[in-house]
C-alpha cells in the first residue's frame, strides 16, 4: 500500500494504491466526493493516509472491508495503538502508544465518513456507523448548546469507539523564547513574520495568505484574507507599531519594482525569487532557529502564546474567540481557558494577601 500524489487540472490530488499498483477504487471515489464538496487538498491527503493504513489492516488480517464489523473496528485501534502495529506483536509489559488518543480518533472519523459515504451509495450495507452509536442521557454533553432549556432531557447520539482524550494544556513560549527566536532571524522578512504570528495569534497557512494590502497602517491591524475556517476569515487582527514599522521598511527593502506580487510574504533569493513564500521554506527556516537557539518549538505555539497571554491579562472569552477566528466559543474555551501554575500562584497569593489583610 502506498500513497500517489497526482495532479488534475493543476490540482495536487491524492490516490491510494494496492499491493498490485492498482489503485483502491472505493477510496478513489470517496476522495473525489470530498474534492467536490470542498474538502481541503491537506484533508484530502490527510483522508488518504488514514485509508492507508485502514486497507494496511484489513490486508493483515485478511478480510475485506465490506466484512467489517464492531469488533474488527475495536482490532484496529488496537492496532493503530501497538507500538509494533501488528496484530501478531502482543506486549507484556506496559509501553507507551505508538499513536495518542486523538490522532486515533481522527482516524477513526475517517474510517466513519468513509463508510457512511458507501451506506449511502449502496456499496455497504451493514449499518456500521449506527452500530457504533449509543443514545445517551443530554447530561452526558461536554457543553450546554443554545436554547439548551428546549433540548434538556432529550437523547444524544455517542461514538462508543471514541477514544477518552486526556486534557492537555497547549504548550506556550516565554517572552523570553519568543525574543531569542526573532533576534535569531538572519533578515527582516523572518522577523516580520514571526512578529505577526506572535502578536496577531494567526495560524501560518493565514499568514501566508496575506497581501500587502491586507495591512492597514492607519490603524495597527491586519484583515486576514483567507483561513482554515469561514468563521476566520476577513477577520481583523492587530500588531503592534514596531511591527507596523518593520512591515514598511521590509516593503522597501524587497518589494521593489521588478517583484510583481501582491503577497506580502515572498521568497527573498534563489530562483523563486518573488515568488509566494512556500510552507516548506518556512518549516527549512524553523529548523535551522531551532538547532541555532535550542528551543523545541513550532509555529503554531506562538498562536497558542499570544491567546494564553490575552486570556491571563484579562480578555474576555468572546473578543479572543474573534481575534483567533474559531467558529465555536467551545474550542476557545477548552483550548486555552486554563491558567498557568504562575497565574495559579499570583491569584493565590493575592487571595491570601487580602485574606491576611481582612483577618487583621
Amino acid at each position: 500500500m502506498k500513497v500517489q500524489e497526482v495532479q488534475v487540472a493543476g490540482n495536487i490530488r491524492y490516490i491510494l494504491i494496492d499491493s498490485n499498483g492498482g489503485p483502491v477504487v472505493t477510496v478513489a471515489k470517496y476522495l473525489k466526493y470530498l474534492d467536490l464538496i470542498g474538502k481541503s487538498t491537506n484533508t484530502l491527503k490527510a483522508y488518504c493516509y488514514h485509508l492507508k493504513l485502514y486497507y494496511q489492516f484489513l490486508e493483515e488480517i485478511d478480510l475485506d472491508y465490506k466484512e467489517v464489523d464492531l469488533s474488527v473496528l475495536a482490532n484496529f485501534i488496537g492496532w493503530l495503538r501497538n507500538p509494533h502495529q501488528s496484530t501478531n506483536v502482543i506486549n507484556i509489559r506496559e509501553v507507551k502508544a505508538r499513536r495518542s488518543e486523538s490522532t486515533v480518533n481522527v482516524i477513526l472519523t475517517c474510517i466513519m465518513g468513509f463508510y457512511d459515504y458507501l451506506s449511502r451509495l449502496d456499496y455497504y450495507n451493514n449499518e456500521l456507523s449506527k452500530k457504533t452509536k449509543a443514545e445517551l442521557p443530554s447530561r452526558f454533553r461536554n457543553f450546554k448548546p443554545f436554547l439548551h432549556h428546549i433540548t434538556k432531557g432529550k437523547h444524544i447520539s455517542k461514538n462508543i469507539l471514541k477514544l477518552k482524550e486526556p486534557k492537555r494544556q497547549v504548550k506556550v513560549l516565554t517572552k523570553l523564547q519568543v525574543n531569542k527566536i526573532y533576534e535569531a532571524c538572519t533578515n527582516i522578512r523572518d522577523q516580520l513574520l514571526i512578529r505577526i504570528l506572535y502578536e496577531g495569534g494567526i495560524r501560518i497557512g493565514e499568514a501566508l495568505s496575506l497581501w500587502i494590502e491586507d495591512l492597514d497602517i492607519g490603524k495597527n491591524a491586519i484583515i486576514v484574507r483567507k483561513s482554515k475556517t469561514i468563521n476566520g476569515e476577513f477577520r481583523k487582527v492587530y500588531i503592534s507599531s514596531e511591527t507596523i514599522n518593520m512591515f514598511q521598511d521590509y516593503l522597501i527593502d524587497f518589494h521593489s519594482e521588478d517583484i510583481d506580487s501582491n503577497f506580502l510574504f515572498i521568497a527573498l533569493t534563489g530562483e523563486n525569487k518573488g515568488q509566494p513564500l512556500s510552507k516548506e521554506a518556512v518549516y527549512s527556516l524553523v529548523r535551522r532557529l531551532k538547532k541555532k537557539t535550542g528551543i523545541d518549538f513550532t509555529l503554531h505555539m506562538f498562536r497558542h502564546t499570544f491567546a494564553t497571554e490575552m486570556y491571563e491579562n484579562g480578555m474576555d472569552v468572546g473578543s479572543l474567540q474573534r481575534l483567533l477566528g474559531h467558529a465555536q466559543v467551545q474550542t476557545t474555551i477548552q483550548t486555552y481557558m486554563h491558567p498557568s501554575d504562575d497565574t495559579l500562584r499570583k491569584n493565590y497569593d493575592k487571595a491570601t494577601s487580602r485574606k491576611e489583610n481582612k483577618d487583621g
